[in-house]
């Protein structure tokens, strides 16, 4: 290929695109020569030979059967796994291997995010008190820190939460449009601005933090400023827009990072989780409509263990996809 065509054929990455798409448009156009066809095809197939687990259909493995789940986070390994499903007034512990409830305990009816620090203890955030609470392994309140406020190590409405791999807590301070960074003690490090109430955050394998937003999601580099993922519009700046298309987001409330680097974005107002490659290509959606047909409802929060099996807090129950 020459000229205009040539250069618009080279800019696409085909080896992305389905096999259907290929066959049925790429082929079809004439615009490539069988060398050209059969040298995408290949490049597609080494492609998919090391492609994300996500690139392929996921099912419901187990379901975790709750009274309002409202968030959740796992922690451990192998036999050892557990999961904490946070609902209104209760957090319920299961072992995940067995799906066996471990144990139970109250907690305060207001909850924003839920995360394990590396020792196993359980951190939860409180909407409306604006502070975190601090659970042992056996479930026992240790220790709480902040208050409601606007000052630096002060809460309002603080939802989602997760750990660097330093141990720093990360919180989205959705009342105040930031993000704050606390020490696992509860002491105030620092704070990200730039958002507009901030729903979810996470963390990847590489330090990235990615923060769910009203209607975008950011992508930003362990210093907090943005790096180059592409969007649905082509601008560096956030993943995705405002939308109800592929790539687009309508209300995304939970995020969670795979093994890869791989970025799941829950949307409770889409009912779906689209799941990225760390370069913003998107993998699929989970859904009643999606590529990995689970029906989701009003789903508000996402999680991944270590397996990359995903954990979604959906219809009142916490669902194992694998």
């Amino acid at each position: 290929l020459r000229g205009r065509w040539g250069f618009m054929w080279r800019m696409l990455r085909l080896e992305n695109v389905s096999r259907e798409y290929l066959d049925d448009v790429v082929k079809r156009s004439g615009l490539v020569c069988d060398e050209r066809f059969r040298e995408i095809c290949e490049r597609q197939g080494a492609s998919k030979a090391t492609a994300s687990r996500y690139s392929r259909e996921l099912h419901v493995e187990r379901t975790f059967a709750t009274d309002s789940a409202m968030t959740a986070a796992v922690h451990g390994e192998g036999a050892e796994e557990r999961v904490a499903v946070v609902c209104r007034s209760k957090i319920n512990i299961f072992n995940v291997e067995s799906g066996e409830r471990v144990a139970q305990f109250d907690q305060d009816d207001s909850i924003g995010g839920a995360a394990f620090n590396a020792e196993g203890e359980l951190y939860v955030s409180n909407y409306f008190q604006g502070n975190v609470s601090v659970y042992d392994r056996a479930g026992v309140l240790v220790r709480k820190f902040g208050s409601e406020g606007s000052e630096d190590g002060q809460l309002c409405l603080p939802q989602g939460i997760s750990f660097t791999g330093e141990g720093e807590l990360l919180v989205a301070d959705s009342g105040n449009d930031r993000v704050q960074v606390f020490g696992k003690d509860g002491a105030y490090l620092r704070k990200i601005g730039g958002f507009l109430e901030p729903l979810g955050v996470c963390v990847a394998p590489d330090g990235s933090i990615v923060v769910a937003c009203w209607e975008e999601v950011h992508v930003l580099d362990n210093e907090g400023a943005f790096v180059r993922y592409l969007g649905s519009d082509g601008f560096v700046r956030y993943l995705g827009s405002e939308g109800t298309g592929d790539g687009h987001f309508h209300f995304p409330q939970g995020v969670a990072a795979g093994p890869r680097g791989e970025i799941l974005v829950a949307d409770s107002e889409r009912k779906d989780i689209q799941v990225f490659r760390r370069d913003g290509v998107l993998l699929q959606r989970i859904g009643a409509d999606g590529d990995s047909k689970v029906d989701l409802g009003s789903v508000k929060s996402v999680c991944v263990d270590g397996e990359g099996r995903v954990f979604v807090s959906s219809n009142g129950s916490l669902l194992m996809l694998s």
